[in-house]
């Protein structure tokens, strides 16, 4: 306990009980704008075949924003992240209907006797719902300090990549291609797939894309290395004084999930996976 708050559990299930979910999820869809919510391809195992990028958002940004109200110097501005009170609570979801009107995700307390969990989720709802109509001020949206505070890509920096640690690493080299993965050439063709994108970017800027690790700023790099048109992988690219560092590379799919807990991907390599 905080003050006089008492710390929220971070994860949307075990904080409260959520009825329908998979039905929750397609009524958000449907009343915000416009936006794919799955890939073309399946690439990850869940029972969730229709909105499995919108599901894995709103656990993220659940777990933000309680993160953010425990966190929180003081009650007043924790109250700005997640509101919580006597017999209600919600959050802003980040995301707006198509009159432009933020979606909130609203919690009255649990009255279910065989469930553990203190809240009972009822609905996502616009914010001229009358169920917020007692909550003043309403929660903001998420807020991502690091856009704000980091750097824009510049690509004339020079990239240094830890081929090394990229190759020698199980799960980062199961993402690269698995006709090349055991290729003579490889760190040399992965050198040369980012130095390639590098160069794109100075025409095309929009191509890189930010993501959040750690409370910093990351930025995103599509690399090809079997089609010149299609990237394979993107390279995750620390900013360092002077130069980027990049460490990690992931599926196309998994730097578009990183990419949408921001903000929705308009880069093509990213928009072009999805439905």
């Amino acid at each position: 306990m905080q003050g006089d708050r008492i710390m929220l559990i971070t994860d949307l299930f075990n904080f409260a009980y959520v009825p329908d979910w998979y039905g929750q999820l397609e009524g958000l869809k449907d009343m915000a704008l416009t936006e794919s919510w799955q890939f073309k391809r399946n690439v990850y195992d869940t029972k969730n075949t229709d909105t499995p990028i919108l599901e894995r958002y709103i656990h993220i940004v659940f777990r933000k924003q309680s993160i953010d109200y425990n966190t929180a110097e003081n009650a007043e501005t924790a109250d700005t992240y997640f509101h919580i009170e006597n017999e209600c609570a919600c959050f802003h979801t980040g995301l707006y209907t198509k009159r432009y009107k933020g979606i909130y995700a609203y919690f009255t307390r649990n009255k279910n006797q065989e469930s553990m969990r203190d809240w009972y989720f009822q609905c996502f709802c616009d914010e001229l719902s009358p169920k917020l109509k007692y909550i003043e001020p309403l929660p903001k949206k998420p807020n991502y300090q690091m856009m704000y505070t980091g750097t824009n890509f510049n690509p004339e920096w020079s990239i240094r990549i830890n081929v090394e640690h990229i190759l020698g690493d199980e799960e980062n080299l199961e993402r690269i291609p698995s006709k090349i993965r055991k290729a003579k050439n490889l760190p040399l063709l992965l050198e040369t797939g980012v130095e390639l994108a590098r160069r794109k970017a100075i025409v095309e800027p929009g191509i890189i894309v930010p993501q959040g690790y750690q409370g910093k700023i990351q930025f995103l790099i599509p690399v090809c290395l079997t089609n010149m048109k299609k990237p394979d992988l993107a390279m995750t690219l620390s900013v360092m004084d002077g130069y980027y560092l990049g460490n990690t590379c992931l599926t196309p799919e998994m730097a578009y999930l990183n990419a949408r807990i921001f903000s929705r991907p308009v880069a093509p390599w990213l928009t072009d996976l999805v439905k």
